[in-house]
């Protein structure tokens, strides 16, 4: 048995495959629907949370993972033989998941538990998880893997293209009068997580393709000056052809083995909007 378990928010957002490698627990966040309540990735994807959107023409709103079930699955874990855990999930900048982690942990005696700020989303912080699990694997202990997530965490690039400027206003993320111009003008918000913010760098106007090379461009210089893991990940919500297209422009600078498709679960969704499609990887 592994010397600590791996613990994941369901906002990572990677891959079934992925995580049935790194085998994790994944904890639910929620999202609410007029009088209804959904565990993310369980008991909605992003497609019924559209459906769903649709058909009561409600907005979504999302809440944050409560303490209790935290210090259930630490103390569950404690009963399984771990001597330790590591959680890792979406950036404390942006839900109240992080702190729930802590106060549930604060219940659990004897066992060391480690939580780590992604300072990021999606898979920027499944990007994370992944190297926690590369790491144990060879071996390092808790406290090594926690310290060198939380050296690396900065680094985490979590970038999209968001198509849906209603759902991205909904949300707080952008401000009326961008969306009141976005409208007019066709754009695409270019955002990025930086210093614990989501920011819109550009906003690129026209079609779609202008904006996606604009990140494309972003990433090749960027992965080429290096990176910290050779992983570099297709994140999308609904993203179509776009996800082809953005495809063969990376296998011209990354290893086509490392580049990973994965799709944004309701949580993720419930912000970003329909058609949101981004690139994320780890710097150096």
């Amino acid at each position: 048995m592994p010397k600590f378990k791996i613990i994941v928010d369901s906002t990572v957002d990677l891959s079934p495959e992925l995580y049935k490698l790194i085998d994790p627990v994944l904890v639910p966040l929620n999202i609410h629907i007029g009088e209804e309540t959904y565990r993310d990735y369980y008991e909605l994807s992003a497609e019924k949370l559209y459906e769903r959107v649709n058909a009561l023409k409600i907005g979504p709103k999302t809440s944050a993972v409560a303490p209790g079930l935290f210090k259930e699955i630490f103390g569950k874990i404690k009963a399984e033989g771990y001597t330790g855990a590591l959680f890792v999930g979406i950036g404390n900048f942006l839900s109240a998941t992080l702190q729930s982690a802590r106060l549930g942990a604060e219940e659990v005696k004897g066992l060391k538990i480690r939580l780590v700020d992604s300072h990021s989303l999606s898979t920027g912080s499944g990007l994370l998880a992944l190297r926690a699990y590369d790491l144990r694997e060879e071996g390092k202990t808790l406290d090594e893997v926690a310290d060198y997530l939380e050296k690396i965490a900065p680094k985490s690039r979590a970038q999209f293209i968001v198509d849906n400027l209603d759902m991205l206003a909904a949300g707080g993320r952008v401000s009326g009068i961008k969306l009141f111009f976005g409208r007019i003008l066709r754009a695409h918000p270019f955002l990025q997580v930086n210093n614990d913010k989501l920011e819109v760098v550009a906003t690129p106007k026209g079609k779609s393709e202008k904006a996606l090379d604009l990140m494309i461009n972003v990433a090749r210089e960027e992965i080429t000056a290096g990176l910290e893991s050779p992983r570099v990940f297709i994140t999308h919500s609904q993203g179509g052809s776009r996800i082809d297209y953005i495809y063969e422009q990376l296998k011209e600078f990354v290893d086509p083995k490392n580049i990973y498709i994965s799709e944004a679960g309701a949580v993720i969704s419930s912000h970003c909007g329909h058609g949101t499609i981004g690139i994320l990887y780890i710097r150096k």
